[in-house]
């Protein structure tokens, strides 16, 4: 038997085990995937193809990860034939995201859309996958505990989510816990805070920052940016679901079958100080210090700030990256991708 991984996880228990993971292709699951892999797991991912993130895709196109490929898994029939094809599967990483379909407008509608496929679908799959299925981690998110009254938050706060993806995925959250202690299922809720990196797309602080410093242009905030966040790099965030799931629940001195667990690297940062880190990062990368940010409006957003202590005495997790550290790799990665198309612009391409 090989002994620990790179990642510092006792690869024993993993060994030739089968987890299917929705949104392998992802932000988060493209970090994810390679250490399940050098864990020894066999892995199936779920989406409608192999994205454009690697090594998930070369390991696809080679046939080390299998590609379920089900670009409508909450459906019950598409949960049935992703079931039929991936008997046996013991553990779930659910980290799948679905957007609102393009033209929904109503706030009704919407909120129909994250039930229907956060709640209900999720259930559809784990239904589909029956009694087999011993463990599931769901990536959650702190935006379920809304605006806090007072920060740092731990995971015996009761949230009240402010938005209809949040309400979803605490219902789910909540689904989970019943059905783990109706006997079905151990689950791991991680409530992740901020992820960032390389490989980062979404129009979120970190991103928006770094490619307006990339540009030349000022960062735009909006408020006083005094808000205090917690960013966590992906890679840690991978470590973290690895952790999860080398260690489901009932392997803990208290034998339990559910656990809520949240997610982040214990710092918080304003944002007006992350954009300045991101300038420095820029320069650093450019040779050149973008302007100063911009602010626009005054509205002030809430702090989202949490306690990591279970993370660490439950899963053995502490964040290895730290933030600047992180922001240079990142702002690397998109001032190479800036050079690729200006490459293929320079070519007629």
């Amino acid at each position: 038997m090989q002994g620990p991984d790179p990642d510092g996880v006792d690869d024993g228990r993993l060994r030739e085990m089968p987890v299917l993971v929705t949104g392998g292709t992802g932000f988060l699951g493209a970090a994810l995937v390679p250490r399940l892999l050098r864990a020894g797991c066999r892995v199936a991912v779920v989406g409608p193809d192999p994205g454009w993130r690697e090594p998930v895709r070369r390991a696809i196109r080679e046939g080390v990860v299998e590609l379920v490929q089900e670009p409508e898994w909450w459906r019950p029939e598409a949960a049935r034939r992703i079931a039929r094809r991936m008997a046996g599967t013991e553990q779930l990483v659910h980290l799948d995201a679905v957007p609102v379909p393009p033209g929904e407008r109503t706030a009704t509608g919407t909120a129909r859309h994250h039930v229907a496929v956060d709640v209900t679908g999720t259930l559809e799959l784990l239904a589909a996958l029956g009694d087999g299925l011993g463990h599931v981690v769901l990536g959650s998110s702190v935006e379920v505990y809304g605006r806090a009254q007072a920060t740092p938050l731990d995971e015996s706060v009761r949230p009240i989510p402010e938005d209809s993806v949040a309400a979803a995925r605490l219902a789910l959250e909540d689904q989970l816990r019943v059905v783990a202690a109706a006997g079905g299922p151990e689950a791991t809720v991680l409530r992740f805070t901020t992820l960032y990196g390389p490989g980062e797309t979404m129009p979120w602080a970190v991103p928006t920052f770094i490619r307006a410093g990339l540009a030349g242009h000022p960062a735009i905030i909006t408020g006083d940016g005094q808000e205090l966040r917690d960013y966590l790099h992906v890679e840690d965030a991978a470590d973290l679901v690895l952790r999860a799931v080398a260690r489901p629940p009932a392997l803990s001195p208290a034998g339990e079958r559910f656990r809520l667990v949240n997610a982040g690297s214990g710092t918080a940062e304003r944002t007006v100080a992350l954009a300045q880190r991101v300038r420095r990062a820029v320069a650093e990368q450019r040779g050149a210090l973008p302007p100063p940010p911009r602010h626009v409006g005054a509205r002030r957003a809430g702090d989202v700030v949490c306690r990591t202590e279970r993370a660490r005495e439950l899963l053995g997790f502490r964040p290895r990256v730290d933030l600047d550290r992180g922001l240079a790799e990142e702002v690397a990665w998109f001032a190479r991708l800036a050079d690729a198309w200006s490459d293929l612009d320079a070519a007629g391409v």
